[in-house]
C-alpha cells in the first residue's frame, strides 16, 4: 500500500507540471502570480473540504493546530514561502519556458543534488564513493537534458532572459530548503496536516496579496481562458494529492523507498507528455536518456545509500 501511495504521489506531482504546461498553452493564460494564486486556492479549498468531511468521523484539525509551538509554526510558514510559493513560482516559470519533461527532470535531479551539497557544507557529512557516483549520474542526466536558454515558447515569458534550466534548478533548491524546514517543524511536533494547512495558506496569502495590489485586483479570474482555469484546477488537485500521498507513504514504508518511487517523475513526465502534450512538446532521445539517468541516479542513491 505504501508503494502504491508513493506512485500516486509521483503521478500527482507529474500531473501538476503537465497540466500547468497545458493551461499555459491557451490564449489569455494569466501571469505566473495569478496561476500560483489559483493553484494554491484549489489545493487549500480541497484540503479544507476533506478536513470538514473527516470531522464527521471525529478528526479534529484544531487539536493539531493547538499543539503547534511558535517555532514550528514559523518553520511551517518558512516552508510555505520557500516551497508552495517561491519554488512553485520558479517551477511554473520553467514549465512555461522549457516544457514539462525538462522541468520535471531538472527539479527532480536537483533535489538530492542540493540536499547532499547542503549536508556536506552544513553538517560535515562525507558521501562515499558510491554516493558520489550516483550524484554524478544525476549531474550527467541534468547536463544531457541541458542548459536551455530562452525559447519564447509561451507569450507570457517572451521577455524572460534567464535560462529555463537555471530557473528549474533554482526551483529545486527552493523545494529542498522547504523540505528541511518542514522536517524540522515535524520534529518539533507539527503534523502533516498542519504542514499542508500552514504551507499552502502562506503561499495563497502572499500570492493573493500580490494579485490584489495590482490594477484590477482579482478581475483576472474573469479574463483567464476557461480551459486554462480547468487545467490549473487539475494542477492544484495534483499538487495536493501528491503532497498528501507522499506523506501517507512515509508512515507505511521506509522514507528512502517512498522517495525513490516518487522520483520516477521524469519518466512519468515523458509518458504523460506523449499523451497530453505531444502536439507541442517534442520527445527526443536526448530528453529520454537524460530523464532516465536522473531517475536511476536518484533511485540508486535512495536504495543503496540509505
Amino acid at each position: 500500500m505504501g508503494g502504491l501511495l508513493a506512485l500516486i504521489a509521483a503521478l500527482g506531482f507529474t500531473s501538476q507540471v503537465i497540466f500547468l504546461r497545458r493551461g499555459l498553452m491557451e490564449k489569455n493564460s494569466g501571469s505566473v502570480w495569478e496561476i500560483r494564486f489559483i493553484v494554491s486556492a484549489v489545493s487549500l479549498g480541497v484540503f479544507l473540504s476533506g478536513i470538514f468531511i473527516a470531522s464527521w468521523w471525529g478528526f479534529n484539525i484544531f487539536r493539531d493546530i493547538n499543539n503547534l509551538t511558535y517555532v514550528s509554526l514559523l518553520l511551517l510558514i518558512l516552508e510555505g514561502a520557500l516551497g508552495p510559493l517561491v519554488g512553485a513560482f520558479l517551477i511554473t516559470t520553467a514549465v512555461a519556458q522549457i516544457g514539462a519533461i525538462q522541468t520535471s527532470t531538472l527539479r527532480g535531479g536537483s533535489n538530492p543534488l542540493f540536499t547532499m551539497a547542503l549536508a556536506v557544507l552544513l553538517l560535515g557529512e562525507r558521501p562515499g564513493l558510491l554516493g558520489i557516483f550516483f550524484v554524478l549520474m544525476i549531474v550527467g542526466g541534468i547536463l544531457i537534458v541541458g542548459y536551455q536558454g530562452h525559447l519564447g515558447t509561451i507569450a507570457l515569458l517572451q521577455k524572460t532572459r534567464i535560462a529555463g534550466g537555471i530557473i528549474a534548478l533554482a526551483g529545486g533548491l527552493a523545494f529542498s530548503l522547504s523540505q528541511i524546514a518542514r522536517g524540522a517543524a515535524i520534529n518539533l511536533g507539527a503534523t502533516p496536516n498542519t504542514g499542508i494547512l500552514v504551507g499552502v495558506s502562506t503561499a495563497l496569502l502572499i500570492s493573493g496579496g500580490v494579485c490584489y495590489s495590482r490594477p484590477g485586483r482579482f478581475g483576472f479570474l474573469k479574463e483567464i481562458n476557461h480551459k486554462s482555469l480547468f487545467y490549473y484546477f487539475i494542477a492544484g488537485l495534483g499538487s495536493l494529492g501528491g503532497s498528501y500521498a507522499l506523506l501517507a507513504a512515509f508512515t507505511l514504508i521506509p522514507v528512502w523507498q517512498a522517495v525513490a518511487i516518487r522520483n520516477l517523475q521524469p519518466l512519468l513526465a515523458i509518458f504523460m507528455t506523449w499523451i497530453f502534450l505531444k502536439e507541442t512538446d517534442k520527445i527526443n532521445l536526448r530528453l529520454a536518456l537524460g530523464a532516465a539517468l536522473v531517475t536511476l541516479g536518484v533511485v540508486f542513491l535512495n536504495v543503496f545509500i540509505n
